[in-house]
This record gives structure tokens, sequence and C-alpha cells, in this order.
């Protein structure tokens, strides 16, 4: 089977893999992060966003900072809040 190409949806690095490892997870050998190698038979909902590195919670595109747990996906760490 032909290799798929891919980006890291954390940092972007494009990579390739077969296409029988559609929608498996795998480490991003560039930042560490887990990634789902995507491919057409990943559900939309999982085609369209990502999921959080840090929880797991599915993010809508284009959303850099997790509301369910503080990571910030464009640096790569939680941030800290201070509520007084």
């Amino acid at each position: 089977m032909p290799d798929i190409k891919f980006d890291c949806p954390m940092c972007q690095q494009t990579l390739e893999a077969p296409e029988e490892m559609i929608g498996q997870d795998i480490e991003c050998p560039a930042c560490q992060k887990q990634i789902t190698i995507p491919g057409a038979e990943l559900p939309r909902q999982e085609a369209s966003g990502t999921k959080c590195p840090e929880c797991g919670e599915m993010l809508d595109e284009g959303v850099v900072l997790c509301i369910h747990c503080g990571f910030h996906l464009k640096l790569g760490k939680k941030i800290a809040t201070d509520f007084k």
C-alpha cells in the first residue's frame, strides 16, 4: 500500500505512514506528542478537529487553548492561571 503524508496537528511536522496505519495512535518523532494517523476512515469530528495531547478532549479546528485542562497547543504546555 502507498504511504500517506500528513502534518502533526501539534508541531506541523510533515510525516509519512503506510495506509494500513490509518487511525492508529503514534508518537510524533518531532514533538513526542501522541497523535492519530489521519485518513478517510476517521469519523468527521475526528478529521475536523484535534485531540488535546494533555487530556484527550476533542478540540474544534483552530483552537489553541484547551478549556478543559489549560493546555496551550502552540506552546506545548499547560498555562497556569491565577484567580483572585
